[in-house]
């Protein structure tokens, strides 16, 4: 297979674009969210990263209030250099906002900038995974494509589109692979409650060969092609007409109407990314093997624009849930419960307390400490995490009940004394004598005088079952406690 790169010219005023979206697809990943200026991706003010999750929504959720944090951050410090403030007053970050803007310059462009802070996630596990369904699907589109005389370096734009996943939808509504929306789709496609063509990644390659060259036929150029699949031919025309140009550069620099959107801006120059990525795979070319035979992933890239420094958002650290203590039945473990965090710092350490006697400590796990933050100025504030207290109810003193005394049926015993024996023996604690451990329980000596001894139980002889019932005396001597 013969590739065309004159086919898909690579401006220099895009370059800076074309390195950016490389970094998304390769050096970027899930919990990554870059913070750059809509207009020149040259300009990036900071990267939030978020670990331990590789949930795009999660993710983004966890990062949200950094991210909030940094953009109103950025936003002020570009309102002040516009109203006349030297940088030097503004700290570090308001001298290197100065410095990635090539100021002195013009208030307007600050102020615009201010508004224009935009927010782009990574998408190197997105595309890492696209590249493995890929390896399968690639030889079947490039057969498509060179049957309907579409370049094969289009074979890369599914990569833009979905991942490769032909079960992907877009908020939009757009379905699979070439993510065709309902209306575009029908043009081509078998879309019904029963059937939906979009979702058949061989229709649908058909389906956006047929659209690709008839973009062509009508304008004339592959890059306005291929920025027509995602505008729409009707539009293209008419921003070439406003630019009076029909160089991707003049129309992607130039034009500004209400439907152009950052999308449509930059999908030729997301294309090229995906070019890059996706070329080795192609069929005829040598795709990168490791030593046992798979599909490396692709290698990062270098790019012109400095990154700041990254600010890192730990995720939620798992409870530990200390031991239970060893107690008797009627013992409770009890714990609070433990709030999600953003950030997490190291545990505050345990007050050194000696154990109660014959109670075991319970053991704690370590908490892990939060990633190592590199600047000071972008890092998220930390909330130390409270280690789980244990409440543990103490087993009281078991009572002693003395053994009943064997008797004759017709002897009734009566209850026990108030107060005979039920009661822990009293602990004196003498003046002079070492304090008590403050967590042990400690029994106040009873103010009452101590019971008198109970009188010594009378053992009757055992009565013969079927010999007829004798009432017994009603005597208290032969009554046990």
């Amino acid at each position: 297979m013969v590739l065309s790169p004159a086919l898909f010219p690579k401006p220099p005023v895009l370059e800076t674009q074309v390195q950016f979206w490389k970094q998304i697809y390769t050096d970027f990943g899930v919990g990554d969210f870059v913070l750059h200026d809509r207009e020149n991706l040259g300009v990036i003010y900071g990267v939030v990263h978020v670990g331990g999750t590789t949930n795009q929504a999660r993710a983004e959720q966890l990062a949200k209030p950094e991210v909030e944090r940094l953009r109103d951050k950025y936003g002020d410090i570009l309102i002040r250099l516009a109203q006349g403030r030297a940088p030097e007053t503004l700290g570090p970050d308001g001298i290197a906002v100065y410095q990635l803007w090539g100021c002195p310059c013009a208030a307007e462009v600050l102020e615009r900038a201010a508004g224009n802070i935009r927010v782009q996630q990574g998408l190197r596990e997105r595309v890492t995974e696209g590249l493995y369904r890929a390896k399968r699907l690639l030889p079947r589109i490039v057969a498509i494509l060179h049957e309907h005389q579409v370049p094969p370096e289009l074979a890369a734009l599914p990569l833009v589109e979905s991942s490769f996943n032909p079960e992907a939808r877009s908020k939009a509504g757009a379905v699979g692979l070439w993510q065709f929306i309902r209306s575009t789709g029908r043009k081509y496609l078998t879309i019904s409650r029963k059937r939906d063509d979009r979702r058949d990644p061989i229709r649908a390659t058909e389906a956006a060969a047929h659209l690709l060259r008839s973009n062509y036929a009508v304008l004339g150029s592959w890059p306005l092609a291929i920025v027509a699949y995602n505008h729409g031919h009707a539009g293209i025309q008419t921003a070439s007409a406003v630019v009076g140009s029909k160089a991707i550069e003049d129309i992607v620099t130039r034009y500004s109407g209400s439907r152009f959107g950052f999308a449509s801006k930059n999908f030729y120059a997301e294309f090229l990314a995906a070019l890059e990525v996706v070329q080795p795979y192609l069929p005829g070319q040598a795709a990168p093997v490791d030593t046992k035979g798979r599909v490396r992933t692709p290698q990062r890239v270098s790019s012109p624009v400095q990154i700041p420094p990254v600010s890192s958002v730990a995720p939620p650290a798992q409870l530990v849930v200390p031991a239970p203590v060893e107690a008797e039945p009627s013992s409770e473990v009890l714990a609070p419960p433990a709030e999600e965090s953003v950030a997490v710092a190291p545990a505050a350490a345990l007050p050194d307390v000696p154990p109660p006697p014959g109670l075991p400590m319970p053991s704690y796990a370590p908490v892990p400490s939060p990633p190592a933050e590199s600047s000071p100025d972008l890092q998220q504030a930390s909330i130390p995490a409270q280690t789980p207290s244990v409440s543990s109810v103490t087993p009281s003193a078991q009572q002693t009940m003395p053994a009943p005394v064997e008797a004759e049926q017709s002897i009734q015993a009566p209850p026990p004394p108030a107060e005979a024996s039920l009661a822990a023996p009293p602990v004196v604690v003498a003046p002079d004598s070492t304090p008590l451990d403050p967590l042990a329980p400690t029994t106040v000596p009873s103010s009452e005088p101590a019971a008198a001894p109970l009188p010594e139980a009378q053992t009757l002889p055992l009565q013969d079952p079927l010999a007829p019932e004798t009432p017994a005396p009603d005597s208290p001597d032969t009554v046990a406690p």
